[in-house]
């Protein structure tokens, strides 16, 4: 479903503008992104009680083949696949509910089909249907730690792979100085599967319907090329899993293990290049 620095290189094929605006038409266009999220990830009991936050820092890269940058009337398509991967603060708890402060790595990445239809309101101003699928894999690995007691807690890895769907609609605005493009809807995964290694079951958490918004300026300049500055927030909504049940060896207990109501939020900025 979405840095403070990045550098974006674009291949622009030949076409004409849209009337009233210095931005591109619809060529294809290549970009490379870099940059960095906040990321927020929160889990909740049956009572909407929170029971643990892992929050922090995870770096991006990112690149889109398409002709989303474009600003003539027609079809917009898009093609982005995305990596990111950082370290983040953990603040829950362990199986008997003992406060518990430790370390989480994220390591993932995502594939998106874009597409749409660009309608032009003026000369300066457009809208777009859009819609989107895709895919978001990543693993989960909080680390070894001690509880609040002073008891010694075991780290675990877990793996998720997420199917989604987005639908939304954007607006471009052209002024003299640079170009103003805001866009925003709703997602929603229609496929949840979380792995969690060592217990050799799989869960599946439920689907829910969540938000998404960015806004980009596109700057005007002397050079070949257009400096940007995106924000954006994007986010996932799970319900409870279905419980599962775990056998272990002992000196161990078996029993039934699910994944709560799970909230994902990321906040970005961007900064790039565009020729």
């Amino acid at each position: 479903m979405v840095c403070l620095l990045a550098w974006s290189c674009v291949l622009q094929a030949e076409a004409t503008p849209h009337s009233g605006s210095s931005f591109p038409g619809h060529g294809i266009s290549v970009s490379i992104d870099v940059g960095v999220e906040y990321f927020r990830w929160q889990e909740f009991d049956a009572r909407g009680r929170r029971l643990l936050t892992e929050q922090g820092p995870r770096y991006v890269l990112e690149t889109l083949l398409g002709n989303n940058r474009g600003s003539q009337d027609g079809i917009l398509y898009g093609i982005l696949v995305r990596g990111y991967a950082g370290d983040v603060d953990y603040d829950g708890q362990d199986s008997n509910g003992v406060f518990t402060s430790s370390d989480t790595t994220y390591r993932g990445w995502g594939a998106e089909l874009q597409g749409g239809y660009r309608f032009s309101v003026t000369a300066t101003f457009s809208l777009d249907a859009l819609l989107a699928a895709g895919v978001d894999d990543w693993r989960r690995e909080i680390d070894n730690s001690i509880n609040a007691n002073g008891g010694a807690v075991g780290g675990f890895a877990e793996d998720y792979t997420v199917y989604y769907g987005r639908i939304g609609m954007g607006a471009l605005l052209s002024a003299s100085w640079a170009d103003h493009y805001l866009q925003g809807g709703a997602k929603r995964p229609w496929s949840i599967s979380e792995d969690p290694g060592a217990l050799n079951i799989r869960l599946s958490p439920g689907e829910e319907w969540s938000a998404y918004v960015s806004y980009e300026m596109r700057f005007r300049h002397t050079g070949p090329g257009r400096p940007f500055v995106r924000f954006y927030y994007d986010t996932y909504r799970f319900s409870k899993s279905s419980s599962e049940r775990v056998s272990l060896a002992p000196p161990f207990t078996s029993g039934f293990v699910n994944q709560p109501e799970t909230d994902f939020d990321v906040l970005g900025v961007m900064l790039g290049y565009a020729f």
